[in-house]
């Protein structure tokens, strides 16, 4: 059997979560391509459409919106590259803080997968208040990550 077909051979290659997290091509994806869908979602959201067609264009932009939003966040955790490279912030955030970042954005991600899937089920306020729930846990441990960063940045290097 092929190397790359044996399950157990390509399992031991892949890298961990912690070990993506800490890969500085991470940073110019995340916010290049963040910032792109984004910029797409916010363009289809101030389209002027009418009718059904209306609808479907705030789906699609709401959903682009979802999505950019914590790959921008994800981007930015990222670490930071090597001065003098283009995409050199000075927000370098700890492993911890990225895995809060990294989180937060899962779970700002599947809100409104919650939505698309609970709401068929019939129980609008449960799934309503699930895909809330979820929404404000990401953000918070988002905001939790870079706000951690920023105490930590904002207290210097000679505060113990």
């Amino acid at each position: 059997m092929d190397r790359s077909l044996d399950v157990a051979n390509v399992a031991e290659t892949l890298p961990g979560l912690s070990d993506a997290l800490e890969d500085e091509r991470l940073r110019p994806v995340g916010v290049v391509v963040g910032f792109a869908i984004l910029t797409v979602g916010a363009l289809l959201s101030i389209a002027p459409t009418t009718g059904q067609l209306a609808f479907w264009s705030n789906a699609v932009a709401a959903t682009l919106v979802f999505v950019s939003v914590p790959l921008f966040c994800i981007g930015l955790a990222a670490p930071d590259p090597p001065e003098g490279s283009r995409f050199h912030f000075g927000v370098n955030l700890t492993r911890k803080q990225r895995q809060a970042v990294a989180a937060g954005s899962l779970c700002i991600t599947l809100s409104p997968v919650v939505m698309v899937v609970g709401s068929p089920l019939g129980v609008s306020v449960v799934v309503l208040a699930t895909a809330a729930t979820l929404a404000f846990v990401g953000a918070s441990l988002v905001l939790t990550g870079f706000v951690a960063w920023t105490s930590d940045a904002l207290a210097g290097p000679n505060s113990t």
